[in-house]
């Protein structure tokens, strides 16, 4: 069966009157009488009329609609933040696209350059694994469209983030363990190339250099794809080592 989209011009046949009257009859406009108003409407209603979004947009250049690419959906962490972001959108009157990347680099350009092809007002993101390079946001960027960085970010001191102080996170982390006696504190690394990793790795040395505890490259181990796989196979590695570590970070 084929759809086909009810128009303004569709209306103003059915009702004998000029397509102009009807589009002013939608929006209420004063030198419309109360009838045509009501008429028009009616029949709106019964056919189920929608207004065109896309030349819509293109006439007030604005859609509504917030695009978000984050690197997965079913972190517990990502799977919250889109919760919050939806709840907050719809009480402002703004709809939501959802991407993820996966992780990938290229997914994450694709996925921004769709975005920016829907005319997305602005755009929420957390960087993917992969992405060391930056010209793809940097592009849209140059274009004019509001970007905010959460959790995940690159230095850039034109933009907007939301995070949290990974580097004090670290820091006060590492100090408790100390404080708890430890002495040979290991740490596992996500992937490098994040900003949130080099400044967890931060602060994890200033804690050890404070507390005049020796800083070990044997005891930092990298798990840059964030699998629990990984992790455990990071831990059996330390825990080989002569001395084992007392405490991993």
């Amino acid at each position: 069966m084929k759809f086909n989209q009810v128009t303004i011009k569709d209306i103003a046949r059915e009702l004998g009157i000029s397509p102009s009257t009807v589009s002013r009859a939608l929006k209420d406009h004063p030198d419309i009488s109360s009838e045509t108003k009501k008429a028009v409407n009616a029949l709106a209603d019964k056919l189920n009329y929608q207004p065109n979004i896309v030349a819509l947009s293109l006439r007030q250049k604005k859609t509504n609609t917030i695009g978000v690419i984050i690197p997965e959906l079913v972190h517990f962490f990502f799977s919250t933040v889109i919760s919050g972001i939806e709840d907050v959108s719809y009480e402002a009157g703004y709809s939501v696209i959802i991407t993820q990347s996966n992780e990938s680099f290229d997914r994450e350009a694709r996925d921004i350059k769709a975005l920016f092809n829907s005319r997305v007002d602005g755009m929420l993101l957390s960087i993917s694994r992969e992405t060391t390079n930056y010209e793809h946001i940097e592009s849209i960027l140059s274009k004019g469209v509001p970007v905010v960085f959460f959790d995940r970010m690159y230095n850039n001191p034109n933009t907007s983030k939301v995070i949290v102080d990974d580097y004090v996170g670290a820091k006060e982390a590492v100090t408790h363990l100390i404080e708890q006696g430890c002495k040979r504190i290991a740490h596992l690394q996500a992937a490098p190339n994040l900003l949130i990793s080099e400044d967890r790795l931060r602060g994890y040395k200033d804690a050890l250099r404070e507390a005049n505890l020796p800083y070990q490259e044997n005891f930092v181990l990298q798990c840059p794809s964030g699998t629990l796989e990984e992790a455990e196979k990071a831990t059996r590695k330390l825990l080989a080592l002569t001395p084992p570590p007392d405490a991993i970070f």
